[in-house]
């Protein structure tokens, strides 16, 4: 088992999506794990399904963005299982607009979910990193985006927010290498999972159109970004630290305007304000 003796907090892990596929993934693998997410219901969820299976999970109901629930959260894995080894940062949040109609509380909840997240569970579950020591193998995974790289029109909160995390990787990485931490970033390019699937096929020409933004001419599964996280999280990563993995289909490699999607295309041409995400 790639992940045997970790320990590992997922924030984010409650939904259908990809922190989900993680928590699963990394308990298939050996890893004892606390699913975390505002949605406690279905963090609750994934936890017992990876106990039905046969796997070690707690959940917990997290709002990654307030420092009293990060502290509950790495409390209960060290609690729980005795130790913290493993960090994984999914949560987020998305406020799609211009940015002269984005409120200051809106820009504030999105910067906080994508960005601030990432620094709470960093700094409260450092010091249990360091103390499970270098044979632990430690280490930080975040979910950042394609949008942090490249962006869509509208996009300028959440865009800031997952590129912000690209840099605070690079400089955990470089910080807590001498204990032995590395610390790395994954930007995936659009996934479905089986809630957003319906809805993102259901117009043909934009699932069409959607397609044609990738050159694999595939569009990403949940378990394809848990399966770069494994990666990142095992030994078989011991010299991987403060680096972006692009699990995109090859989407960031062109041009700008070919990576929008069409209905971000139409009205980033057009001028329009767009107050409402459509995927």
């Amino acid at each position: 088992m790639r992940l045997e003796g970790k320990v590992a907090i997922i924030t984010g892990g409650g939904g259908a999506g990809i922190g989900h596929a993680i928590a699963r993934r990394f308990a298939q693998e050996g890893c004892a794990v606390v699913v975390s997410d505002v949605n406690e219901a279905g963090a609750q969820a994934v936890a017992a399904e990876i106990t039905a299976s046969g796997g070690r999970a707690v959940a917990l109901r997290v709002d990654a963005s307030l420092t009293e629930d990060v502290q509950s959260l790495v409390n209960l894995a060290i609690a729980t299982y005795g130790r913290l080894t493993t960090v994984v940062n999914c949560a987020a949040m998305a406020t799609v607009k211009y940015l002269h109609e984005i409120s200051e509380e809106e820009w504030r909840r999105t910067i906080d979910g994508c960005l601030t997240s990432v620094f709470l569970t960093a700094r409260y579950a450092l010091p249990h990193l360091m103390e499970a020591g270098r044979e632990a193998g430690p280490s930080i995974t975040s979910i950042s985006s394609a949008n942090g790289v490249v962006t869509n029109p509208h996009f300028g909160g959440y865009s800031a927010g997952k590129a912000g995390i690209l840099g605070l990787t690079r400089n955990l990485a470089l910080d807590y290498g001498p204990h032995g931490i590395r610390a790395n970033a994954i930007c995936p390019g659009l996934i479905l999972n089986d809630t957003s699937r319906p809805r993102v096929q259901a117009d043909e020409a934009e699932w069409a159109g959607n397609l044609d933004c990738y050159p694999l001419g595939v569009i990403g599964t949940p378990e394809d970004i848990a399966n770069g996280a494994l990666f990142l999280a095992s030994d078989e990563a011991k010299w991987v630290t403060g680096t972006t993995m692009m699990i995109d289909g090859g989407l960031t490699i062109q041009s700008p305007e070919a990576v929008m999607r069409p209905s971000f295309r139409r009205r980033w041409k057009s001028g329009a304000v767009h107050l409402t995400p459509e995927a």
